[in-house]
């Protein structure tokens, strides 16, 4: 919860953030991320007391407020999945932020109503009840169909998760695939200078996507283990139990760590170079040749994304100088 509140502050303070494309996916999926992590940090205490469950509290209504907000957290997935779209656009297709931010003006009210329209959906069905370790989606008297609860899951959340899963796989099967080719053509190839630090820009670019999934990895693969498992009526060993309510709500404490590592990367470059400019005893006024990766503490996402856009402008001024010499030759 922390971890999301300290993105959304981060781009919510600094107007220039809050006109990047990347910034404003990272700083919606944190936002509902926080509410989330937030429930979940609840635990036990909204459970009806008297249910037997440790430390319940609660009545029905704060056990369906905690499971229709647990719920949500379907928004965090959809969020990581338009964050990979963001980087196939980005790296293979050269989208400039411009035309990503017209795409994502779709994508918000899409995500927003998905995800609220699904919790939604799971109210008059009445499924969001004890769940042991904290209320969601669980088999209950007051139910129609207490039997249909795991088939609920499955339909509300899981498939949902797993398409997303599989998807965002094989986006950044495109991505890694893409770079890859590009450096090997770039290094049989001479390259100018601008190629080559729009090379190097994808290749953080990729870099970086590959944390924030691992970091989606890592936190969904306990939870539908136990849930398999669970389908598939074996005993789920307290080890997945204790993993799944360690890792599920952490999915905003490493989107952060993964948001802020160019930065920590810069300083402890700028650190090293200071280092080297004492040993060497060099003028104070010295300064290192400029590496792509230290222009600035911006992600390198919104830097590539500019890059995209100044080759798109100088692919349009070619185009309008060969249609004048068009015309003039007609002429």
């Amino acid at each position: 919860m922390v971890g999301s509140a300290l993105i959304v502050a981060d781009v919510a303070r600094d107007p220039t953030k809050r006109k990047q494309t990347y910034s404003r996916i990272m700083m919606a999926m944190s936002c509902f991320d926080c509410v989330t992590s937030f429930m979940f940090a609840l635990s036990t205490w909204p459970i009806p007391a008297g249910s037997g469950s440790l430390w319940a509290a609660g009545t029905t209504g704060t056990c369906t407020l905690q499971g229709f907000f647990i719920q949500l957290s379907l928004a965090a997935p959809l969020y990581n999945l338009c964050l990979a779209v963001h980087y196939l656009l980005v790296i293979k297709y050269g989208w400039s932020d411009v035309r990503l931010a017209k795409a994502e003006r779709r994508a918000h009210p899409v995500i927003v109503a998905v995800a609220i329209g699904i919790a939604v959906a799971g109210l008059p069905l009445e499924m969001f009840n004890n769940a042991t370790i904290w209320c969601w989606i669980a088999p209950n008297e007051r139910m129609d169909h207490p039997k249909h609860a795991t088939m609920y899951r499955w339909v509300f959340y899981y498939a949902e998760l797993w398409i997303i899963i599989v998807v965002v796989s094989a986006i950044m099967i495109l991505v890694v695939a893409d770079v890859t080719r590009t450096e090997k053509r770039s290094s049989a190839f001479s390259a100018n200078s601008a190629n080559k630090r729009k090379m190097s820009m994808a290749a953080m670019v990729k870099r970086q996507a590959f944390y924030y999934v691992s970091a989606f990895y890592i936190t969904w693969t306990f939870p539908t283990t136990l849930r398999i498992l669970q389908t598939v009526e074996v005993p789920v060993p307290y080890a997945i139990y204790l993993c799944a309510v360690i890792f599920t709500p952490l999915q905003g404490f490493f989107n952060y760590l993964i948001y802020m590592r160019p930065r920590f990367l810069r300083w402890r470059r700028k650190r090293e170079a200071k280092r080297r400019r004492a040993a060497l005893a060099s003028p104070a006024g010295a300064t290192p040749a400029n590496d792509p990766e230290e222009d600035a503490h911006v992600d390198a996402e919104v830097a590539l994304a500019e890059a995209n856009r100044a080759s798109e402008e100088k692919e349009e001024e070619q185009e309008e100088e060969k249609e004048e010499e068009k015309e003039e030759g007609s002429s």
